[in-house]
């Protein structure tokens, strides 16, 4: 009889634990979209729609503001209101969602950040940008004295997108210094940089039939271009700006930053875009010896220095940094330049919110609504990039990449990303 009862006792264990354990995989499918770490700013409120209709405990160690209510131990929640989080104090707090106030469903760890507020862009600011060394951007043939033909750099492996950093044990910055070291040098030592592996190539310069010595390659030491600016803080004079990385225009490789500046620019004509047909902000530099910052990063998040001069923006002294949670689906504004210098601000929607635990360039989707920005562009175009997006009194993030197939659609990153990758570089290098 006792081992009986004893084997009913245990079914009925295991029956609870099987029902415990259902439950809990349910409430963590209702609650999956809630994520498990946010961002949120000293005093200011936080809401997180969940949308479940459902009731929880929420337990709270550190004394922490839910829904209005002052709590340091446990809080009774629907999961169906929106959840309002507030705290005025600095610091990670951990709040855990129970059922029947035993089961654990979900873990959320919230970090309460001091307000970050910068001046945001929308200036168009030249770009040039100078490798470490030079960048191999075609392969070509040497006609010798005997009209023999050669090709001394692939022969000697030499790649498109290869950086070439040293000759014969001397730096090289420009073409010129490649052209001069060669020249009349029977054998030359280069080290040369390919997708972050450095090589040792030792070849032989050709003699041409006009004298001089060659290698039998195309090479650039500087691009340059227009972007636009996303933001300047005026408490370090950092920046900045395009919102992603730059690449060669030739190779698709990414330049690795030697030196590099931004200088003034105007838009001096648009190539409107089109369905398959990316549009263009065309450029010139304004007063090209007056440079009015310095790069010192390319990163996929965009590029980064240091301003020699502060910005000043027409619409907004400064702005608070909005944490990717309080970015919203809903109208928005970018602020570019279309003509000369001029910023204005336009209305855009952001459609999407990609919601990221991790940085990435394309964290929204947001489509142009502005009619007299679309009768001019035709929605995103090149240059536009950097362009920073305005919501709710918060600079929120930037223009990245447009849609090609619809040139009214395009991504943006949130700017918090941006404001991560200066700490980053600021880690690494001193600016």
């Amino acid at each position: 009889m006792k081992a009986l009862q004893r084997n009913r006792l245990n079914k009925l264990i295991k029956f609870f634990l099987l029902i415990i354990i259902v439950i809990t995989s349910v409430l963590n499918i209702f609650i999956s979209d809630l994520p498990e770490e946010i961002k949120i700013i000293e005093g200011k409120e936080q809401t997180l729609e969940i949308k479940v209709p459902m009731t929880l405990q929420l337990l709270c160690k550190s004394p922490f503001f839910i829904n209005g209510n002052y709590i340091n131990d446990r809080l009774t929640i629907s999961l169906n209101e929106p959840l309002v989080l507030k705290s005025s104090n600095l610091g990670t707090y951990d709040l855990e969602f129970r059922f029947l106030g035993l089961i654990p469903v979900k873990r959320l760890k919230v970090h309460v950040l001091p307000e970050t507020r910068v001046v945001p862009g929308g200036h168009s600011v030249g770009v040039k940008l100078r490798p470490n060394g030079v960048i191999v951007v075609g392969l070509a043939s040497v006609i010798d004295e005997n009209g023999k033909t050669h090709q001394p750099a692939r022969d000697a492996g030499i790649q498109v997108g290869d950086t070439i950093v040293m000759i014969n044990n001397q730096k090289i910055h420009q073409a010129e210094d490649l052209s001069r070291i060669i020249d009349k040098q029977k054998t030359v030592d280069l080290v040369v940089k390919r997708n972050g592996e450095i090589l040792n190539i030792k070849l032989d310069p050709v003699k041409n039939n006009l004298g001089y010595y060659q290698i039998g390659l195309w090479v650039r030491d500087i691009t340059a271009g227009v972007g636009t600016l996303t933001f300047y803080d005026p408490k370090t004079n950092f920046y900045g700006a395009l919102g992603h990385i730059i690449a060669d225009a030739d190779t698709g490789k990414i330049i690795e930053v030697g030196e590099g500046e931004i200088i003034r620019a105007r838009v001096s004509s648009i190539t409107p875009g089109k369905k398959n047909q990316p549009g263009e902000k065309r450029g010139v530099f304004v007063n090209e010896d007056e440079i009015i910052g310095n790069i010192v990063a390319n990163t996929p998040f965009g590029i980064f220095g240091q301003a020699y001069n502060s910005f000043k923006n027409p619409y907004y002294d400064l702005l608070p940094v909005a944490t990717i949670n309080q970015v919203q689906e809903g109208k928005a504004k970018i602020l570019t330049v279309i003509e000369d210098e001029k910023i204005q601000e336009f209305d855009i929607e952001i459609q999407k919110i990609i919601r990221q635990s991790y940085p990435n360039d394309k964290g929204m989707i947001i489509k142009i609504t502005d009619e007299e920005l679309i009768a001019k562009t035709g929605g995103i175009i090149q240059g536009m990039s950097g362009s920073p997006i305005i919501q709710n009194g918060y600079i929120v993030g930037a223009v990245t990449h447009v849609f090609v197939n619809d040139p009214t659609k395009g991504y943006g990153i949130f700017l918090e990303w941006m404001l991560n990758e200066i700490n980053s570089v600021n880690s690494r290098e001193k600016i």
